[in-house]
């Protein structure tokens, strides 16, 4: 089954009296469970392409298709994409005044005979991210930035999404640690069968099962003998 189908898509801007065209006439698809990594140069329109995924801009023309719902015929975008999509970008925040177990927990029923068992899913995702038991009650402002955006990951998935997508989630991070929470990530979502997609610098570049590269006003498998080997 497709996680995600496009069809025709084009989309456009005005700024002022320049017309930009972004996509014109992309198709691509993209399976459940995939992992995909989206290069491309600054401002080819990778950020807006995962917002059309996201249901948060529409194409001017064409057909995405979701989780096998055509966008356009969503009628509550938001409470949708709350059930099925997680959307991090590198500029994400937390709630100032709540630690970092209240951030994940927060909107739970403590009365809940599962509340033992959600607490523990928060603790476990929270440590193999790196996040240390003794930091669990710490504020946002006692984390460095990486670990606060670690924070963000962890809340999107208790959430269970089905599809997953980082907009140059790992910016603010150095190589090595970008490189160690990709290799988390990708053996979570394996498990868990969630969708991943995966936007940034091609050096940024984790392992996934297909690069694409936003080119020429579309989206073209990139293939890199050096990284295939890799895989293998």
């Amino acid at each position: 089954m497709y996680a995600i189908e496009a069809k025709n898509v084009s989309k456009k801007y005005f700024r002022g009296n320049h017309k930009n065209i972004l996509f014109e006439d992309m198709s691509f698809h993209v399976i459940e469970g995939e992992i995909v990594f989206i290069s491309g140069e600054n401002k080819s329109g990778k950020s807006t392409l995962l917002k059309m995924i996201a249901a948060m801009t529409p194409p001017n023309r064409g057909k995405i298709e979701v989780l096998g719902k055509d966008l356009l015929f969503i009628e509550n975008r938001s409470d949708w994409r709350l059930k099925h999509i997680g959307f991090l970008t590198s500029e994400d925040c937390l709630i100032p005044y709540l630690t970092i177990q209240q951030q994940l927990l927060m909107g739970q029923d403590d009365q809940k005979s599962d509340f033992e068992i959600f607490t523990e899913e928060a603790n476990y995702i929270l440590s193999i991210l790196g996040i240390r038991e003794k930091q669990l009650t710490q504020l946002p402002d006692q984390l460095s930035k990486t670990e606060q955006l670690k924070i963000t990951l962890a809340r999107a998935l208790m959430t269970n999404p089905r599809i997953l997508l980082l907009d140059d989630f790992t910016k603010f991070f150095n190589s090595d640690d970008r490189f160690d929470i990709y290799c988390t990530l990708i053996q979570f979502v394996k498990k868990q069968n969630i969708t991943l997609i995966i936007t940034g610098e091609t050096d940024q570049c984790p392992i996934a099962d297909r690069i694409l590269k936003l080119e020429n006003k579309n989206l073209v498998e990139y293939v890199d003998n050096n990284y295939k080997a890799l895989l293998h």
